[in-house]
């Protein structure tokens, strides 16, 4: 056996095999300076036909395959080809599969063998291959571990009917890489039935929340999961009493009035810790709206002056002004969700009003939407963000007063 290759009914000679590849590599002149194969692979094959050098060669010839496969040369590159894929040695099959994964023109039945194989071998094939169709992908979902599941998650393009084979694996690391795919349109079903089933599941409501133009719907849903996993009730229920309202607006006057002042020695300490835990990913969505829920206003600003880069003086007089625009363009250069979005300014709107009018109001359907819609729009508008943040832009005239008259008493 030589290369390592399987072949039950002709032991192939060194000479013979190095024979083929001299075919294959016929005109190509130069060594492989290039990253591609050439007369110096024989002769190291000839030297060392250990796995390491025969994974050397099964990337170069499969970088290579799409442009073999083509013309005279095609019939001697199937046949190389056949003896990689069945090659003892994993890790040569795994160098191959990686490197051949996105060609169009690899052998369906070949692409069918590779995404069958150990996981380390499939991986790439089932992440990437255009070969394989969608009834071959259901097959391998239903019938192997969940790893195969994942792989298949990150392909563009998944179709309705595979997503939900998918979610019907029960993992969540799959909910998981499958809701933040953002190669793949998913229906509004398979939104919901994410939205549903993996509510109490970070991993998957932070990555859900995160796609581009999520139906309300959806938005709503997972606003209330957020309100469960803090154990807060106005943003499940959207409404507030007096007494929230009075707690929440105390805080903030009195973070105004700290500010105004005397400095405040904690803020130092506070900012710089935010900082850290920024740079680290440490600082979840999720914080912030603890932090308000909490009353722990100083640690809100520190985390949205970590998170956008701006002063913590500024980020305060974000969070008490009247005009909502520029706390919109705060979450959206901190990179909130919409959804978490959504239950940060509920409850500052709800907080306001309710103090103000001194019973319990509630944040309407019609206004959620509204909110949700404008926030989407300003996500996608880096200039705009910039130049509310900077305090440009015309006062929104009756946007206030609009958003108020949605609020039910």
């Amino acid at each position: 056996m030589v290369f390592g290759w399987r072949q039950p009914r002709e032991r192939a000679s060194e000479t013979g095999t190095s024979r083929r590849l001299r075919r294959l590599l016929a005109g190509d002149g130069d060594p492989a300076r290039d990253g591609r194969l050439g007369r110096e692979d024989v002769a190291a094959l000839a030297r060392d036909r250990s796995p390491t050098t025969r994974s050397r060669i099964a990337r170069k010839f499969g970088r290579q395959y799409d442009e073999l496969a083509r013309g005279g040369s095609a019939e001697l590159a199937r046949a190389v080809l056949e003896l990689l894929v069945a090659d003892v040695a994993r890790e040569v099959r795994a160098a191959l599969a990686e490197s051949i994964a996105d060609s169009p023109a690899l052998p369906p039945a070949v692409a069918r063998r590779l995404a069958r194989d150990a996981i380390e071998v499939a991986r790439p094939v089932l992440e990437r291959s255009p070969v394989l169709d969608e009834a071959e992908l259901m097959d391998i979902v239903r019938t192997h571990s969940w790893p195969y599941a994942l792989a298949v998650a990150g392909r563009s393009g998944i179709s309705e009917e595979l997503a939900h084979a998918l979610l019907d694996v029960g993992e969540e690391r799959v909910a998981a890489r499958l809701a933040g795919n953002l190669r793949s349109a998913l229906t509004r079903r398979v939104l919901e039935r994410l939205a549903e089933e993996y509510r109490d599941a970070p991993t998957v409501r932070e990555r859900l929340v995160r796609r581009p133009a999520l139906p309300f719907e959806v938005l709503e849903r997972l606003a209330e999961a957020v309100g469960e996993a803090l154990s807060w009730d106005l943003v499940r229920s959207r409404r507030m009493t007096p007494e929230e309202a009075r707690r929440l607006v105390t805080a903030l006057k009195h973070r105004v009035a700290v500010g105004l002042t005397a400095r405040d020695r904690d803020q130092e300490r506070v900012l710089r810790h935010m900082r850290r835990r920024w740079r680290a990913g440490e600082l979840s969505p999720d914080e912030f709206l603890a932090f308000l829920r909490d009353g722990d206003v100083l640690a809100l600003e520190a985390a949205f002056a970590a998170a956008s880069d701006l002063p913590p003086e500024r980020v305060r007089a974000i969070l008490t002004a009247t005009d909502r625009r520029p706390f919109a363009a705060l979450c959206a250069r901190a990179g909130l969700p919409t959804g978490h979005y959504l239950a940060l300014r509920m409850a500052l709107e709800l907080a306001e009003a309710c103090f103000r009018e001194g019973r319990e109001m509630v944040y309407g359907s019609d206004t959620a939407r509204y909110v949700c819609e404008q926030y989407e729009a300003l996500r996608a508008d880096p200039a705009r963000i910039e130049a509310l943040l900077d305090g440009g832009g015309p006062a929104a005239e009756g946007e206030r007063e609009a958003a108020a008259g949605r609020l039910r008493p």
